[in-house]
């Protein structure tokens, strides 16, 4: 089965649209894996634990162990696909946090690479186009996005205010457009790193699932072959464990001086497939001991 190849671009609009094919994809993984997992075991028709029991007990332990590794694989695969159904859209705050936490040095600059990968990728990988150059953290422009709101709210006087590099003259026209234009540029960012984050944790959950549905192949084909080769086991024979009486069917043909008879018996060891039976002395028959029963017919006698 074929794995759709998934890598992600820097782009906006793909961020969104990448997540919901990772999406798309997984309920496809799911759905063809169950069909193929219904085409193989519907043509199984398993003994219960009790008719097991007739082939021995470790049959019972055999099935009980493929049971569990299929049962494993499937629950496998069902936990993590609902694991990329169900991917948390992290707020620009949250994200904020993850990054202040892993070697963000705002408000200088970062010294230190992040060492998660999610982190990795938003300030590192598509530091310019989510960030902006300017930016080496989420924590600073989550920080800009704040102020920039705050500042766009305040009375239109004299006042200054610093965002970045850049000081923001609230009394000035041009100034109080361009701050405009920053906080709408800011949110835009803020809704991208969103995306993005959400698109990257996505697809390292389903590459997650991907990888590990070639693995957990494996323990499912051969709990469902385990299963499969137990149908065709027979039942043991069962062991003479106390003098039973039986009838013997002596076949007519042959050199046997009692060809032709039914005779009573009673079987004193061996299995009940090939008992061994002392026949008592009968009219026309002598006493004796069979220990190869292959050639008569043994027919058990219910108790009354």
């Amino acid at each position: 089965m074929s794995i759709p190849a998934t890598e992600p671009t820097p782009s906006a609009a793909s961020d969104v649209s990448q997540a919901a094919d990772l999406r798309v994809a997984a309920r496809w993984l799911v759905g063809s894996s169950a069909s193929v997992v219904a085409l193989l075991v519907v043509p199984i028709q398993l003994r219960n634990f009790s008719d097991l029991t007739e082939v021995g007990p470790w049959a019972v332990a055999l099935a009980l162990l493929g049971f569990l590794a299929a049962l494993a694989s499937v629950v496998w695969t069902l936990y993590s696909a609902a694991a990329v159904l169900a991917v948390p859209r992290r707020s620009i705050g949250e994200l904020a946090e993850l990054d202040r936490a892993d070697n963000s040095n705002y408000p200088d600059s970062r010294v230190e690479p992040p060492t998660s990968a999610l982190i990795t990728y938003l300030v590192d990988k598509r530091r310019a186009d989510l960030l902006g150059s300017a930016r080496d953290a989420v924590w600073q422009l989550a920080t800009d996005m704040v102020i920039a709101h705050k500042a766009s709210m305040l009375p239109r006087t004299g006042e200054k205010i610093q965002i970045g590099t850049r000081e923001y003259d609230l009394g000035s026209s041009a100034d109080n457009a361009a701050l405009a234009t920053l906080v709408l540029d800011l949110e835009r960012r803020a809704q991208r790193v969103v995306d993005a984050a959400a698109a990257f944790e996505t697809q390292q959950r389903y590459e997650r699932l991907a990888k590990g549905m070639k693995l957990v192949g494996a323990p499912f084909a051969a709990g469902f072959l385990l299963l499969l080769w137990l149908q065709t086991l027979p039942a043991a024979s069962m062991a003479v464990k106390t003098p039973t009486s039986v009838q013997i069917v002596v076949p007519a043909s042959g050199k046997d001086p009692c060809r032709g008879k039914v005779l009573e018996g009673v079987a004193v060891g061996g299995t009940m497939d090939a008992p061994v039976v002392v026949i008592p002395s009968q009219p026309g028959c002598p006493a004796r001991k069979l220990t190869d029963t292959d050639e008569f017919i043994v027919i058990p006698r219910t108790a009354k």
